[in-house]
């Protein structure tokens, strides 16, 4: 039998592709020669997991699929490595001296983030963390598998919910990001592809922003590293941060839920009367939680219900 690196199951050697995902070496091949930053397949980490192939890729990580050989179950491994920073040769470095600063200091945020998460794993929505470790000259996480779709593979395919279902999901996703928010964690990049939905209506938030926070504080805003759809004006600036940003965030979210369209980049002179939806309270909403201002704007759910009923 020989492990498919496509979806970690067993199959037997004589077959040319995996059964029940399709994942061949040819198609191995090709992504070796598409991700030329990434982990080759069937490297080992830590003496126990096997990578697999590449999930994703952004300008700050490379996560993969990966097999833990002890526990003899799926696990999604997230590299740091923030692109134009670093490059991979026997180990990874800095491209300049300059930007090995950015580089550490993304490292012990991305490790801190990962210890806090993992202290927190009885909130039931925030991704399940397991391990941090250091390897190859940076940081690994060790996460779930999760097992469904992002918000943004919904929207993709069904354009937007329904006025009744944007708002149960919106105001479900507010109270856990409020849970985090009581606990001292901001996520700081949330986006609809960090919002993992499940089959049985449950959701998981993932790919939290700290770390990217703080390169982007250290490069002075010089890396295009945040998605200034959603990322509140504040951390853009590298002003203090607070619950706020992410009250910032969900109020965009909440508007792409509704119509279907992407929130306007950050500048765009139209951009408030663009943020308008056929409910009048929905629209209120979006508009009071994507207020440029963070003093003018609610930094928590009850200071939304609050303003809400003073509207």
């Amino acid at each position: 039998m020989k492990k498919c690196l496509g979806c970690m199951r067993d199959y037997a050697e004589e077959s040319i592709a995996c059964p029940v995902c399709g994942y061949s070496d040819v198609q191995m091949r090709a992504d070796i020669e598409e991700y030329t930053e990434a982990l080759k397949p069937e490297t080992i980490l830590a003496g126990r997991f096997i990578i697999g192939r590449v999930l994703d890729l952004s300008d700050f990580s490379i996560i993969y699929l990966s097999w833990d050989a002890l526990l003899k179950r799926r696990v999604v491994i997230r590299e740091y490595f923030p692109y134009g920073i670093v490059q991979r040769e026997d180990t990874i470095r800095a491209l300049k001296p300059r930007e090995q600063l950015m580089f550490e200091k993304g490292k012990e945020v991305f490790e801190d983030e990962n210890r806090i998460l993992s202290r927190n794993q009885d909130i039931p929505e925030l991704v399940n963390v397991y391990r941090c470790f250091r390897e190859n000259g940076t940081s690994y996480s060790v996460s779930e598998y999760l097992v469904g779709y992002t918000l943004q593979d919904y929207l993709d395919i069904n354009e937007r919910f329904s006025e009744k279902d944007a708002e149960n999901l919106f105001f479900a996703i507010m109270e856990s990001v409020d849970k985090l928010h009581k606990r001292g964690i901001v996520h700081l990049n949330l986006a609809p592809e960090n919002i993992y939905l499940r089959d049985d209506k449950s959701f998981k938030l993932i790919d939290f922003g700290r770390a990217k926070e703080a390169v982007h504080r250290v490069c002075n805003g010089d890396l295009s590293i945040f998605d200034d759809r959603y990322t509140a004006p504040e951390v853009l600036d590298g002003g203090a941060i607070s619950g706020a940003a992410d009250m910032y965030s969900l109020g965009m979210i909440y508007y792409q839920m509704l119509t279907g369209k992407f929130p306007p980049k950050r500048g765009k002179k139209d951009a408030l009367s663009v943020l308008k939806v056929k409910n009048q309270s929905q629209s209120m909403m979006i508009e009071m939680l994507t207020e440029p201002d963070v003093n003018a704007r609610p930094g928590s759910a009850d200071q939304l219900r609050r303003a809400m009923a003073g509207r």
